[in-house]
């Protein structure tokens, strides 16, 4: 908070340091530029599927299942989780203008993790083990 006084980015910087109740959580996302994750430790991250949903360029560390989720100069940044690597990527996202290129990629994949995706998908294996078992 002190970086953010000292360099008078208080006006363009919020910290929300309490629960966000459900019905206040699209607020935060439909107001920002990009949803970063500076996790030191993870295994998946339920907000990376929020992003998804609201269809925001993201911010992951290279830990657990992220990178996985969410593609490297596509839908956002993989950093390592260290503050250097997180705040070269930030400043790529603004220097470089990448949102709007960023959230093109990001609404087509989406879909990836759409319910009819799932289904689809459980649905062919299903007819496909079907089938092999019947030509048995």
């Amino acid at each position: 908070r002190d970086l953010v006084s000292t360099h008078q980015l208080d006006d363009d910087i919020i910290f929300i340091d309490r629960y966000i109740p459900n019905n206040e959580v699209a607020n935060y996302f439909n107001a920002s530029d990009m949803v970063v994750q500076p996790y030191r430790s993870a295994t998946q991250s339920g907000v990376t599927q929020v992003a998804y949903h609201f269809g925001k360029p993201m911010l992951v560390t290279n830990v657990g299942g992220l990178p996985e989720i969410v593609a490297h100069q596509k839908a956002g940044y993989v950093c390592e989780p260290e503050p250097e690597s997180i705040s070269e990527a930030i400043l790529d996202f603004y220097d470089q203008e990448r949102k709007s290129n960023f959230e093109d990629f990001v609404k087509k994949e989406k879909e990836r993790f759409a319910w009819h995706h799932f289904t689809r998908l459980f649905y062919e294996l299903k007819t496909e083990t079907d089938d092999k078992k019947h030509s048995r």
